[in-house]
């Protein structure tokens, strides 16, 4: 993310205490945390760490575990993605048992709501808890090997679509209705109803984009309200000697874009520009190392619950077991009950 020199901006820094979801105290208990983490924080920021020109603006609690700094910013404008990779930063975070988030907003409005527009997500293991195509072998018993291609591809030790393929390949005979039973059993992740309903009501369009497929994608759009959906289209045989109902063919549909990394991206972006959109408000959730290009490309992009490699790679990441503790990221305080 770059400025001209003559724009302002404005760093935000949100820390979430990894034991923010299992401590039983009061928002009066991290006080002292909060307060302290501001100014000890800023210490960090030295000309060699971050060699823009700072100033501490405020700093507060948003809920147990939970706090923010607010940092005005001059040129020359830092990458967060580089300063929260900092060795320092890494140490501080290990040494207070914290993830932080940092977002730099260029010409930030006044009510300190983080600008966003568009919003895009992941499906499998991120707006859901399950990797659908696991569940798909479970139906059949062979989730073993399916799920070992899964774990490589979703971080990343192996191509996506030549992964997928394979997988595909072991699934030819699931039945073709498998669908329906499926959508009694997938469960929509914990605060992820928070969080859509936050963004929507700020006006931001809604984005689902999977590398998992069209049926489970098309329920989840209409589980949440999203606006749009994206995923892959698979090939549905008739009944045959060998299976004698319809059935799914072990293969993905030559009709229908494949949903690469790439695909992944070009949907944000493609999306973004038919509603006059700015990449630099644009909001990216993944967990995937498919998701990686579109998490680089977006104005704040989230991994979640990632795999290794993602965290290590993508411009921010954040655990925990609420997606609504992202509500506090976008500058919500309030409806986080997920």
């Amino acid at each position: 993310m770059s400025a001209s020199d003559g724009e302002n901006a404005r760093l935000i820094l949100t820390f979430f205490a990894k034991a923010r979801h299992t401590y039983g105290g009061s928002k009066e208990d991290f006080k002292s945390q909060s307060l302290a983490c501001g100014p000890t924080f800023s210490q960090l920021l030295t000309p060699q760490v971050a060699p823009a020109l700072l100033n501490l603006e405020s700093s507060q609690t948003l809920a147990p575990g939970i706090f923010q700094s607010v940092y005005t910013i001059s040129p020359p404008f830092l990458k967060t993605e580089k300063l929260r990779r900092h060795a320092s930063v890494t140490a501080f975070e290990a040494l207070h048992s914290l993830e932080i988030i940092f977002d730099l907003i260029f010409n930030p409005p006044p009510d300190r709501l983080r600008p966003v527009r568009l919003a895009v997500f992941d499906m499998d293991s991120t707006l859901i808890n399950e990797e659908v195509i696991d569940e798909l072998a479970r139906s059949i018993g062979i989730t073993s090997a399916v799920s070992a291609i899964t774990a490589r591809a979703m971080n990343g030790e192996i191509e996506f679509e030549q992964s997928l393929r394979e997988r595909l390949r072991l699934l030819k005979g699931v039945r073709a209705d498998v669908w329906e039973e499926l959508k009694k059993s997938v469960t929509i992740a914990t605060g992820a109803k928070e969080l859509i309903k936050y963004i929507r009501e700020r006006g931001v369009i809604t984005v689902v984009v999977s590398g998992g497929f069209a049926p489970m994608a098309l329920w989840l759009k209409e589980q949440l309200g999203l606006d749009h959906a994206f995923a892959n289209h698979l090939v549905t045989a008739p009944p045959s000697d060998a299976y004698p109902y319809p059935y799914l063919a072990g293969d993905l549909s030559p009709e229908h874009p494949i949903v690469t990394p790439e695909y992944k991206r070009q949907v944000l972006e493609s999306t973004a520009k038919e509603h006059s959109v700015p990449l630099s408000e644009t909001f990216v959730v993944g967990d995937g190392s498919n998701d990686l290009l579109m998490l680089g490309s977006a104005g704040l992009g989230i991994a979640w619950r990632a795999k290794e490699r993602v965290q290590r790679e993508a411009p921010q990441r954040l655990n925990g077991s609420t997606l609504s503790d992202l509500i506090f990221v976008l500058g919500g305080q309030e409806m986080r009950h997920g």
